[in-house]
């Protein structure tokens, strides 16, 4: 049959590259030379991001727009990390909380759980915070310091 026989490399190609599919990504090259770190081992993780656990507290500045009335900053707030999950009280009087997770360089991004357009996004470091908190169109610089 003349339709078999285009059907058969066309098979054969196929199952190539299912084979191909089930390899690791090569690993990472660095300064010309093959890293030292196997894809399986970074694939894996080495767990959350203790680096930056602690508790940390400050103040939050309103960034001024005259287009629109924001609600004032609360007079202070308190984030706490641990085992590499963030969490920010934002409104101390409702006990208002954002959470999230903190990457190795210290990067987050911590939003409401029931507002998706509430949220903190920063870098944490080994004595500071620093960030812009977003609620709506009202925007605040972050400022925290650990203890």
């Amino acid at each position: 049959m003349p339709g078999r026989s285009l059907l058969a490399p066309l098979a054969a190609g196929l199952l190539a590259l299912g084979a191909c599919a089930d390899e690791p990504p090569a690993p990472p090259i660095s300064g010309g030379r093959i890293s030292g770190t196997s894809a399986t081992t970074a694939r894996a993780g080495t767990g959350p991001v203790t680096t930056f656990d602690g508790t940390y507290q400050g103040t939050a500045t309103l960034n001024p727009d005259r287009s629109r009335r924001c609600p004032d900053p609360p007079p202070s707030l308190e984030a706490t990390v641990r085992q590499g999950r963030a969490s920010l009280v934002i409104n101390p009087v409702t006990r208002q909380t954002l959470s999230g997770t903190v990457g190795a360089d210290g990067d987050v991004r911590m939003v409401d759980v029931v507002d998706r357009n509430v949220m903190t996004t920063g870098i944490f470091n080994a004595i500071s915070f620093t960030g812009r908190h977003q609620a709506g169109v009202c925007t605040y610089a972050i400022s925290l310091r650990k203890l």
